[in-house]
């Protein structure tokens, strides 16, 4: 009889990678679709992208959640919920504001190559929190990574980054790698589609709040007084339905099969590539030599990060030479 868990297995984890690849595209727009939105050529500014982008989002998260809830419903611990608020809160005052500051203030190209931080963040987190086990390849890929992002760092951007700006993306890739460690956590109990939309909605509100006390709640009718083509693209499509719900339900699913540091490393490697071509492409942001080099490391260690460790390790069985006792054992069969 076939072993069906076997079988199943490659194609849960092909699955996972597939989706952690997917919403690296989504991640990797983030600031693109940032700086299009803002004024003079858009109608945002930075705090009304995230207030906007919080409010439009709850509804979509509610639904997930609605749609995906256990029944009958789980009693939730302390612990459980206490995560959920953590993580809503790591993910909309978080993830959501901080890098729409930061995209603000520095340069697209320079705010996705600074994402080379969260695979070695999220990794040495995901050891000391969940004892998950780094293995040689992995730390090889995160080592490369770090390479790249240090030669970034003493790279300049051609389109204008700042101080403030850059540690503004450092900020929010740090409460990402924080929100991939509670997601972690979350989807051992509960189904990982529920958690994202209770963290989501939870989030969404905490950023209309925010809207609410910095007096700006009414950038939620910008989407609704500017319809024009790139507000649709680039914010209803790209931020509040890809990015916002599309990519963390992605996320949720690859957290769900892989663990911590593969999924970060796949998430934002990948991310970096998709956002680097955009940046060029649809910005016309000017790259350095140095930030090219960088950008090279960069593809090498998501090429690491996709190599399963079980291939390698096959790769290096195959071609070492035989022990003593497989010898031994060879010639005790030829002597019968």
């Amino acid at each position: 009889m076939p072993n069906i868990a076997a079988n199943t297995r490659p194609r849960s984890r092909f699955g996972a990678v597939l989706a952690a690849l997917l919403s690296a595209v989504f991640f990797g727009l983030n600031a693109v679709a940032s700086k299009l939105l803002f004024a003079p050529s858009g109608h945002f500014d930075a705090t009304a992208l995230f207030v906007a982008r919080g409010f439009w989002s709850i509804p979509l998260f509610l639904g997930l959640a609605a749609i995906t809830c256990p029944r009958p419903f789980p009693r939730l611990s302390a612990t459980q919920i206490v995560l959920l608020i953590f993580c809503g809160a790591a993910y909309g005052p978080g993830t959501n504001a901080l890098s729409a500051l930061g995209a603000s203030q520095t340069s697209a190209a320079h705010a996705v190559l600074l994402m080379s931080m969260f695979p070695p963040l999220a990794a040495v987190l995901a050891a000391l929190v969940l004892r998950e086990r780094l293995s040689s390849l992995r730390i090889l890929a995160i080592a490369v990574g770090m390479a790249g992002a240090g030669i970034l760092t003493g790279s300049r951007s051609g389109s204008g980054s700042s101080m403030q700006g850059d540690a503004m993306i450092a900020a929010f890739i740090f409460t990402w790698a924080l929100l991939t460690l509670g997601i972690r956590k979350l989807d051992a109990r509960l189904p990982p589609l529920f958690v994202v939309g209770v963290f989501g909605a939870i989030g969404g509100v905490m950023l209309a709040v925010i809207g609410l006390a910095v007096g700006q709640f009414d950038a939620v009718l910008i989407p609704i007084r500017h319809r024009d083509l790139a507000t649709i693209i680039w914010f209803d499509v790209e931020l509040v339905l890809c990015l916002s719900l599309v990519g963390q339900l992605l996320q949720g699913i690859a957290l769900k099969a892989l663990n911590v540091a593969l999924v970060v490393a796949l998430t934002s490697y990948g991310a970096i590539a998709a956002g680097m071509a955009a940046s060029v492409l649809l910005l016309r942001e000017s790259l350095s030599l140095q930030e090219i080099i960088a950008g090279i490391f960069l593809v090498c260690a998501l090429a690491l990060s996709l190599i399963p460790d079980a291939t390698l390790s096959l790769v290096f069985k195959r071609g070492a030479p035989p022990s003593h006792s497989q010898e031994s054992g060879r010639n005790c069969g030829d002597d019968r």
